[in-house]
């Protein structure tokens, strides 16, 4: 007897569906795995992004917390009492407001032609056409300007100093002039005050100002007309370490090729040809009338006499001839000295008398009946 096994059919169905339901769970729980990746993964993206935020964040406080230690730890070097500065040189400091166009200076820092202190210095110093006349120890070289930031709480002074040529010693150096700022919140204003020093013979009196609105925070101050302010804005910058120059000498600046100024090894600043050009254009300084007076050219021709004893000289102006001129020098009991009638003579009242026929006369008199009439020539005294 043939043995038969019946499936029943119910039983089949049901096989089936336990299968279908198994393959369907199986595709639901492969979905909300991967609804699950999908999730963590943006969650993971978001958290890095956060943490990049964060870190960016933190190198920057670093930075700035950096850069404010080292400005309070910038040792400004001490200025020694003039006194000591001539003893050490030789010389006596003569310093006059002509020698440094201050007034200019202070234009080009309002109208944002110069941006920080390493320029201005470039500008100061820069060989080929200076921008200053200052030569305190008197040995023909133009002494080197050096710029060095004063902070005194929340302002920020640039003090320029003179280091001799003669010396290239930085404690040797004498201030010239201040260009100080001050925040005048009350009025909305950064005011801003240049002035020259006491060693400025003269210059006691002159100060030049200038305003600039500006709003001011916690962390700064911020100017209204960010362009024409540039230097100022860049001063008041917190973050940025105290300027102090560590130059003294013309021969640490370097004009390349194309006529750009910068430091010897160093291009963190640099002023270009054209730009050079045009802030050397707009400051004039004009040299002191009183530092040289150039003496004419002295005609020594014979003069005619006529009749009256009176003497026309080429030049222009008439002299009285009464006294007889020697060819060789005397002294006289005046304590002056004669040269022929062309030559120089000082009379018996300490006045000189350079030739009959040139007309250059200072002092009280020449000699006895010696009268000069003052024409082309120059005549100082009575």
């Amino acid at each position: 007897m043939k043995a038969t096994i019946r499936t029943p059919l119910a039983f089949l169905v049901l096989l089936l569906a336990c299968d279908s339901a198994a393959e369907g769970n199986g595709k639901v729980d492969a979905k909300a795995d991967v609804k699950a990746d999908a999730k963590a993964d943006i969650n993971l993206d978001t958290k890095a992004v956060a943490d990049a935020a964060a870190k960016a964040q933190a190198d920057a406080d670093a930075k700035a917390k950096l850069a404010a230690d080292a400005a309070a730890q910038v040792t400004v070097p001490q200025l020694k009492a003039v006194a000591d500065v001539e003893a050490a040189i030789g010389t006596k400091v003569a310093l006059k407001p002509a020698d440094l166009d201050l007034k200019g200076v202070v234009d080009l820092l309002a109208k944002g032609e110069i941006k920080t202190a390493a320029e201005l210095e470039l500008f100061l110093n820069a060989p080929g056409a200076a921008a200053h006349r200052v030569d305190f120890d008197a040995d023909g070289k133009l002494d080197y300007l050096q710029v060095v930031e004063i902070r005194a709480g929340a302002n920020v002074d640039f003090e320029l100093r003179a280091v001799p040529s003669s010396k290239l010693d930085a404690s040797l150096a004498v201030l010239v002039a201040t260009i100080g700022t001050l925040r005048a919140e009350a009025e909305g204003a950064l005011k801003v005050v240049a002035s020259y020093s006491a060693a400025v013979e003269g210059g006691a009196d002159l100060k030049f100002e200038r305003d600039f609105k500006a709003e001011f925070k916690a962390d700064g101050v911020v100017l209204a007309d960010a362009g024409a302010g540039a230097f100022f804005g860049w001063a008041l910058d917190v973050k940025r370490p105290a300027y102090v120059s560590a130059h003294v000498s013309p021969v640490d600046i370097q004009i390349g090729a194309d006529g750009a100024a910068q430091f010897a090894g160093d291009v963190s600043a640099s002023l270009a040809a054209a730009h050079l050009a045009a802030l050397r254009a707009a400051v004039k300084v004009e040299a002191l009338a009183l530092a040289a007076v150039d003496v004419p050219k002295i005609d020594v021709t014979p003069p005619k006499v006529d009749v009256k004893g009176v003497a026309k000289a080429k030049g222009g102006i008439d002299l009285d001839h009464s006294a007889k001129a020697e060819s060789s020098v005397k002294v006289g009991s005046g304590g002056g000295v004669n040269v022929g009638s062309g030559g120089i003579k000082v009379g018996g009242s300490a006045g000189i008398s350079v030739g009959g026929g040139a007309g250059v006369s200072v002092g009280g008199g020449g000699s006895g009946s010696g009268k000069a009439k003052a024409g082309a020539g120059i005549k100082i005294g009575k």
